[in-house]
């Protein structure tokens, strides 16, 4: 009999994956994602890929294997943009799906592997937060997810070398994405299996040394290529900024009390399934076998070690979510519905968030044409899952794992038809205001004492050029700033904040910012000019 599981996971996969896309460019770069777009965009144009830059200034804080990879995808594209800045994330949490199905399916069965699988990716905190974000987070977990699977596939097959070489190599692309928790994570993994095997010794074994030394030279090579020592002191501070200690007393009390809430949030809706089912049933036992073990043991300490450090956020515990999906896809591996309710759930959650999606939608954007388009992408999504995909598996639908993940793919979909392009039509207009002064700043040297990322991202890419950070710039030269200084050129207004384009010797600005003009100016002024 042919199985079922991994035609199920390439379908819901594809399908999830599609769901990330729709509309991923539409709304413009937010949070701490124009950080990773000056990253990128500054790489390509300084083609200098070992040391980042943000606004022309060294960066240090975070490795550039993440904006790596979003610059291959910027040259693909033709541009550095929000789609290739984005997709890479929604790439790694597919194959992280992947990693964990093929890993999980060599060391313990076909349906907790698919189950796992399914799990990991409608987790909120990768589904709606950072799965098709431009943060380093999802792609870092795919490197920590595969460093312990292929370190424990290996280990429990007697190839101790290879073992230890693969889970070092892949450590050393999860520090070069994200710095040195990579090694925390792994070690924790490592130290879970050896303590329940009793075999810690094997931490001192000549292989253990070998594949440390071999398979963490990437990590150690872009260390000796940049500034060795600040790039270490930085690497380290990083870690210790979220020690105890190193917060407000009132901050950290509220972390350390919010942070099992926060932890419930961020694993929904699979917290409070697993707590439901516990509830009903209440026969949950430890596991027995020892790659569960390992899993449950490794998860608690990485939990604990974000809880001890207040902080830190609940993002950093993400690499070992992995863990958890393929716990929780052991204990409700056996959960099941009725076949006709498991069908009559997913038809009225249609029903019902087509309708209300159209409502709302309307009364938030007052634009019915725009909710129309969303509502069609939203339908079309519907159409595929409820009439190709969901015939093919009328049995498997109604484990209670299979049929979540669904509801989750679904909510995915509806994220992304309706959210996207009714934030962004809300959202203060900064590729505007970038254009307008990429217009304005045409044939001047612009530099920048702002450091607000995301309008500095946009005019980078607007006036196709590097926006240099500088506390002095020259007369001769055009300057952002967010309050007025020298010569106030132009203001302009972005939500509730102004900035303004400025000169300390630039009196005014012709309609084309003619060279000439800039040399008369830069010959007549070269101090401090009084505001105009």
């Amino acid at each position: 009999m042919k199985k079922w599981e991994s035609s199920f996971l390439k379908w819901f996969l594809t399908l999830l994956f599609v769901s990330f896309l729709i509309n991923i460019g539409v709304l413009v770069l937010i949070h701490e994602e124009p950080r990773r777009g000056i990253i990128t965009f500054e790489m390509l144009k300084n083609h200098n890929f070992l040391q980042p830059t943000v606004l022309g200034i060294p960066y240090f804080k975070k490795p550039p294997l993440h904006e790596w990879i979003t610059s291959i995808f910027s040259v693909i594209s033709g541009q550095v943009c929000e789609f290739s800045l984005r997709v890479p994330s929604s790439i790694a949490v597919i194959l992280t799906s992947i990693t964990i199905f093929l890993g999980t399916r060599k060391l313990l069965n076909e349906k907790i592997a698919l189950f796992g699988a399914l799990i990991y990716p409608t987790f909120y905190m990768v589904l709606i937060g950072y799965g098709s974000k431009c943060e380093p987070d999802t792609l870092f977990s795919l490197f920590v997810t595969l460093a312990t699977f292929s370190w424990l596939y290996l280990i429990e097959r007697e190839k101790r070398l290879l073992a230890w070489i693969s889970g070092y190599f892949f450590t050393s692309l999860a520090l070069l994405t994200k710095g040195l928790p990579a090694l925390q994570f792994f070690y924790f993994f490592v130290f879970s299996y050896l303590f329940l095997k009793k075999e810690l010794r094997k931490f001192i074994s000549i292989s253990h040394l070998t594949g440390l030394f071999v398979g963490l030279l990437p990590f150690i090579g872009w260390l000796l290529a940049v500034k060795t020592d600040q790039a270490v002191k930085t690497l380290f501070s990083e870690v210790l900024a979220r020690a105890p200690g190193k917060v407000s007393s009132f901050v950290a009390l509220k972390n350390y009390l919010t942070y099992p809430l926060r932890l419930v949030g961020a694993t929904f809706p699979w917290s409070i399934v697993a707590v439901y089912y516990w509830l009903k049933n209440r026969n949950w036992e430890l596991p027995q076998n020892r790659v569960l073990k390992t899993f449950l043991l490794a998860f608690v300490l990485d939990g604990l070690l974000y809880w001890f450090f207040p902080g830190s956020r609940l993002r950093y515990l993400m690499p070992a979510l992995p863990l958890l999906a393929v716990l929780l896809g052991y204990y409700l591996a056996n959960y099941t519905f009725v076949h006709k309710r498991a069908k009559e759930i997913i038809r009225f959650t249609a029903e019902l968030t087509v309708p209300v999606a159209i409502v709302t939608g309307i009364l938030v954007s007052k634009n019915p044409s725009l909710v129309l388009k969303s509502t069609l992408e939203f339908i079309l999504v519907l159409y595929v899952v409820y009439f190709f995909f969901l015939p093919k598996f009328r049995v498997e639908i109604t484990y209670a794992v299979v049929l979540f993940s669904v509801l989750m793919l679904l909510f995915r979909a509806f994220y992304s038809s309706y959210y996207y392009p009714i934030a962004q039509l809300k959202y203060p207009p900064v590729r505007q205001v970038a254009a307008r002064i990429a217009a304005d700043s045409k044939g001047y040297p612009l530099f920048t004492k702002t450091t607000y990322l995301q309008l500095c991202f946009y005019v980078e890419k607007k006036r196709d050029a590097v926006l240099r950070f500088t506390p002095s710039p020259p007369p001769n030269a055009l300057f952002l700033t967010q309050k007025p200084e020298g010569y106030t050129l132009r203001e302009y207004k972005l939500g509730k904040r102004k900035f303004y384009l400025c000169s300390y010797g630039i009196t005014s600005l012709k309609a084309k910012g003619a060279p000439e003009d800039q040399k008369k100016h830069s010959s007549s002024e070269s101090g401090h000019s009084k505001e105009r």
